[in-house]
């Protein structure tokens, strides 16, 4: 019989596990315990980032999309032969100095690689379903795929029905070895009556002794797990979390060497506080709930980040006379507001930089010039018609329609000019979002939403995420600014938070996981 192909698209939970991941490289596949593997993702001898990388790319779109593993094997093969990760090569082993002989991609591996990740990151996002829903559906069965491929303890454990947090499923939720096709159904009372199940009586389990050649620890693992599976994903994924909430908790000479530095690192952090905000707010859709997770996000930016406690310096109306100069002065206290929205240390960046704000046309939109080096005049629409500013050398100009939602997403546009190390976090980002198992990109077109602009619109919430300004060799300047508009600020009568919590979890994970832990 042959393997079923794995299609479905698995739960929001299972693609957010795998998108949340950090990068781990490895010679093999005992080099990575059972906690990195949750938390990185990691090919053996895949020693090249950008060989890992590309292998991440392919998996991504299938947990995501759901596509075949022909489908998948078409993608990537050609890529990996292409830059001479295939067939059997010559490579030092790391960890004994040992020059040997080892394969590389192949048929066989990109079908392990497929399976495992598909498998595991199905599980992770099961048993986070299974938790939420335990109190209605209390009960688990273990159900094999009853041929003859399948593993005689595994055919002993078919039909075995326990509560949810019996300790059973800390070492037995499916998959429990290479191909496994265990499944665990979850059940409620009512579905015991309808099939006639009962609970079982707690199955006897057996355990072997297993020492891991390439680091010498020596474990016991359950007869009829394979090693490197005797852990269930989501409570290794809890424990995990556990542990980036005791280094977050440590003294800072203890937690410099754990602090984010990668885009997944940030990422992981922040959807740790995306839970809690979630335990204190509701769920996105519930009525209320962006201005409750609002409201909570900007309460722990004061208590942990020091959010207004700064003063803004430098900031000022760009006009020093006329009519308009009321309006400027307005224009400028808004951007003070929507400063103190941000941690400390990125208000103290900023200060480095002056800036004049002017208050345009009321539906003309905004604008960030950076500083020039000699005295500039510019024209801004205004209330009424134009009129020209006159901005002097070193100094930025921020230009605002009457929206809060204008004065933060320009004043971002300050903060990503001065802290560059943040702007790249999100550039990455949308590289990773726009790129094509075959290297190249997705392609900078109209946006439709928007005439007159360019960019690549991707899978962003607002195609406006992806505009970009001069052609594919520029930064994308956008990503951060929208991101952190529509986390911190609600414009235009619109609740942005709601829409990203709900259709793009992933990048307000990466927005929390930067104001609380990103440092200039």
């Amino acid at each position: 019989m042959a393997d079923p192909e794995i299609l479905a698209v698995p739960p929001v939970e299972a693609v957010e596990h795998f998108r949340a991941k950090g990068r781990h490289v490895g010679f093999d596949w005992r080099d990575t315990d059972a906690a990195q593997h949750v938390r990185s993702f990691t090919v053996a001898k895949a020693m090249r980032l950008d060989i890992l990388e590309d292998v991440r790319a392919a998996v991504d779109a299938a947990v995501a999309d759901g596509i075949s593993f022909r489908e998948f094997a078409e993608r990537l093969e050609p890529t990996l032969r292409r830059k001479g990760w295939w067939g059997r090569r010559e490579m030092v082993d790391p960890a004994t100095g040992e020059r040997r002989t080892v394969q590389l991609g192949s048929p066989r591996r990109l079908r392990t690689i497929f399976d495992t990740n598909i498998r595991m990151a199905g599980a992770h996002g099961r048993w986070q379903r299974v938790q939420r829903l335990k109190d209605r559906l209390p009960y688990l069965r273990y159900v094999a795929v009853l041929d003859a491929r399948l593993r005689p303890e595994h055919r002993a454990w078919h039909g075995v029905v326990l509560p949810v947090d019996h300790s059973f499923w800390r070492t037995h939720f499916p998959p429990n070895g290479w191909r496994c096709r265990c499944a665990a159904v979850q059940l409620g009372d009512d579905d015991l009556e309808r099939y006639g199940y009962r609970v079982s009586p707690d199955p006897a389990v057996r355990t072997r002794p297993w020492t891991n050649a390439r680091t010498g620890r020596a474990v016991q693992v359950p007869v009829g797990i394979d090693p490197g599976f005797a852990h269930n994903v989501g409570d290794v994924a809890r424990a995990a979390e556990m542990l980036d909430e005791r280094v977050a908790a440590a003294p800072p000479d203890v937690r410099v060497a754990a602090r984010p530095v990668h885009v997944e690192d940030f990422r992981r952090a922040g959807h740790l506080l995306r839970r809690e905000i979630l335990r204190a707010s509701g769920e996105p859709g519930d009525a209320g709930f962006a201005d409750r997770a609002r409201a909570e996000i900007l309460r722990r930016l004061r208590d942990e980040r020091g959010a207004g406690t700064v003063a803004v310096q430098d900031v000022r109306p760009a006009a020093r006379s006329g009519r308009h100069l009321p309006r400027d002065r307005e224009a400028a206290r808004r951007v003070r507001e929507a400063a103190a929205r941000f941690p400390a240390s990125w208000v103290r960046a900023a200060n480095a930089g002056a800036l004049r704000v002017a208050r345009n046309g009321s539906d003309a939109g905004g604008f960030y010039l950076a500083p020039w080096d000699r005295p500039r005049k510019w024209t801004l629409p205004g209330v009424g018609g134009r009129r020209v500013v006159s901005v002097p050398a070193g100094v930025a100009l921020l230009s605002l329609d009457g929206h809060a939602g204008t004065a933060l997403h320009e004043y971002v546009h300050h903060l990503q000019r001065a802290m560059p190390g943040l702007q790249r976090l999100f550039a990455e980002e949308h590289r990773r979002r726009t790129a094509r198992p075959d290297g190249s990109r997705d392609p900078i077109l109209p946006l439709e939403r928007y005439p007159g602009h360019v960019g690549q619109e991707d899978d962003y919430v607002d195609a406006y995420f992806g505009r970009r300004y001069d052609g594919d060799g520029g930064d994308p300047l956008e990503v951060l600014a929208r991101a952190m508009e529509y986390t911190l600020e609600k414009s235009f009568g619109w609740e942005w938070l709601h829409e990203l919590a709900r259709e793009d979890p992933l990048m307000l994970d990466l927005a929390l996981g930067v104001l609380f832990h990103y440092d200039p």
